[in-house]
């Protein structure tokens, strides 16, 4: 995910990218590699929504 991202990791936050000066090539990339990052947060929704649950059990 990097190739396109600036990473500020001190807040954890990412720069906006200028997207007119990307190719649609490379739009279709940074497309992908977003939806792919999207897909990994959901990931860990989930499996953290799944402790959630778990730990609700030993208390109710």
């Amino acid at each position: 995910m990097t190739d396109f991202l600036e990473i500020e990791e001190k807040k954890k936050t990412i720069n906006t990218l200028n997207l007119d000066d990307f190719s649609i090539e490379d739009l279709k990339k940074y497309i992908n590699e977003l939806e792919n990052e999207i897909n990994r947060a959901k990931k860990e929704i989930a499996k953290k929504n799944k402790i959630l649950n778990e730990a609700d059990k030993f208390f109710t």
